[in-house]
């Protein structure tokens, strides 16, 4: 496992080539986020100000709902472009089921060539995890920490041992993990071509998370959970 810490300017790092993506994936499942993304640009100081805000799962907004098939589907035709680099960010609140989908994505999604990086924490970034390890393409799986791995779960740090490249933020120990996981999350934006996250409808700090990476005119593909 390599551990890099990022004491000021992040670096940007290349996807490599690989497969076209699994047509296995075309399953049904329902709709399908983490918490808390700020605007982040590497040139200037961090000076977050965004509080985080928990949205309630059990409140439904009149939105247009995706199927799993069709955003599968639609991120199908995006491979015709060549690999990418991917933005895998969610909430820790996930069901198995779900957990399975985002695995088996982020599993496919490795195998087919594109670079995919997301977060620590448990729920979907956990499962991002596993999908990507699954692939057997260490250099393609890029877990980037809010905070120094000390400060990680003992779940999370057991399962990143199995992680070759993993970016730490040890100069945001003494923020509060939202800020942190601001700061963290923006740096992953940056660093990618597409954002896919899975939310609930009011994940008010994902849908911040999805408004950001638009601003950055990345490609946003959002599953909800609820």
């Amino acid at each position: 496992m390599q551990l890099s810490h990022l004491p000021q300017g992040p670096m940007r790092t290349q996807p490599k080539g690989g497969r076209k993506l699994l047509s296995a994936l075309q399953t049904t499942a329902k709709d399908d986020g983490y918490d808390g993304l700020g605007e982040y640009d590497p040139s200037e100081g961090i000076s977050p100000q965004r509080e985080v805000v928990v949205g309630d799962p059990q409140i439904r907004l009149k939105e247009k709902e995706r199927s799993v098939t069709s955003i599968l589907k639609e991120l199908a035709a995006i491979q015709q472009q060549g690999p990418q680099k991917y933005c895998i960010l969610g909430t820790r609140h996930c069901s198995y089921l779900h957990q399975q989908i985002i695995e088996l994505l982020a599993y496919a999604l490795v195998l087919s060539g594109n670079h995919v990086y997301t977060s620590g924490a448990g729920g979907t970034h956990a499962a991002t995890i596993r999908g990507a390890l699954r692939a057997e393409r260490d250099d393609l799986l890029t877990v980037v920490l809010p905070q120094s791995m000390s400060r990680q779960t003992k779940e999370s740090q057991e399962l990143l041992k199995k992680v070759k490249d993993i970016v730490t933020m040890p100069q945001n120990d003494d923020m509060s993990l939202d800020v942190a996981s601001r700061i963290c999350n923006s740096y992953l934006l940056s660093q990618t071509d597409q954002l896919i996250s899975f939310a609930f409808h009011e994940s008010n700090t994902v849908i911040e998370a999805t408004k950001e990476a638009k601003e950055l005119d990345m490609l946003v593909t959002t599953l909800y959970l609820d």
